[in-house]
């Protein structure tokens, strides 16, 4: 599991967390325009600017830094709109990682999303299916070389998602597979799948508590009641429709976050705890991270600036 705030910010938390939503607060939105992040020494981790046209982000630079000194070239991300919506999402200067996503929608809903890296021959493509507004199915697809029997050949991989909604619990149910090129599943290959469930509980537009069956894993959050800045960029419709199941996507602030892992019967806890120094409109513009020590002792860890 990511460190949470303190974790790489990926395009679709950045681009795919804008919501229409509030939470009771008269504070206008503010956007974010810089994100600096410092290790417990006060070095330069990564540093994120934003630019935005009409209310929007419409490219990002991303830094990384070791011992204050970056590392590698600044990787750059532009974005294009259709009206409200994102259909194009390009990545460059990250070497091998750079990418292409394009987006089609259909009824105001995302409904497919292809993605090529510059690196790899194969096409990623995600199909997205819905029950009314909530998400039903996420479909991922890839040509793969099958191994069966001693030799191979043309196929597809697929990792499917499967949403169930029951009050304020989303559980995913996640099942991988290979087809052959006559669309038959493949079950006598080189590697055996198998079925991941992870069951999500919400409250109050936050994810507060994630339980995963593989790894076997428990997640808690608990949550200040301020405005995440991440949440409330707005204007266009969210390219990524799972970012409601991301922590650090959720409404408010996260103040702390428990980890449990049990592994041979062996349990492992970790827990992070975050304080914030907000500005007059009750966003953050300093975090700094601590991992609990026990009896009372903590660890620093580095700090987050937010500039709008």
């Amino acid at each position: 599991m990511k460190k949470i705030l303190f974790s790489l910010l990926a395009v679709a938390t950045l681009i795919g967390c804008g919501k229409n939503d509030d939470n009771g607060s008269d504070s206008a939105n503010l956007l974010v325009k810089k994100i600096t992040e410092k290790d417990e020494d006060g070095n330069l981790k990564e540093v994120i600017t934003l630019t935005y046209q009409g209310g929007r982000p419409v490219s990002f630079s991303e830094a990384n830094y070791e011992n204050g000194v970056q590392t590698g070239t600044t990787v750059i991300t532009n974005i294009s709109y259709e009206g409200n919506f994102v259909k194009r999402i390009k990545v460059e200067n990250a070497g091998r990682d750079n990418y292409v996503q394009n987006f089609t929608y259909k009824d105001g809903k995302i409904v497919t999303k292809t993605e090529k890296y510059e690196s790899d021959y194969r096409t990623y493509t995600y199909q997205y299916s819905y029950t009314g507004n909530q998400l039903k199915s996420v479909l991922r697809s890839h040509p793969i070389t099958i191994y069966v029997n001693g030799g191979t050949q043309s196929g597809t991989y697929y990792r499917e998602k499967q949403f169930t909604y029951s009050g304020n619990t989303v559980i995913v149910v996640t099942t991988q597979y290979e087809k052959d090129l006559n669309g038959a599943v493949v079950t006598n290959t080189s590697y055996s799948y198998g079925t991941d469930t992870t069951t999500y509980t919400l409250s109050d537009g936050n994810v507060m508590k994630v339980v995963e069956s593989d790894p076997n894993s428990i997640n808690e959050y608990t949550y200040d009641t301020k405005r995440n800045p991440l949440h409330y960029i707005t204007n266009f419709v969210d390219s990524d429709p799972t970012s409601f199941l991301d922590a650090d996507s959720g409404k408010h602030n996260i103040l702390t976050y428990k980890n449990t892992h049990e592994h041979n019967g062996t349990k492992d806890e970790t827990l992070s705890t975050f304080e914030y120094t907000y500005n007059a409109n009750g966003y953050p513009t300093v975090v700094k991270q601590y991992k609990e020590k026990g009896n009372g002792a903590r660890e620093f860890q580095g700090t987050k600036e937010y500039e709008y």
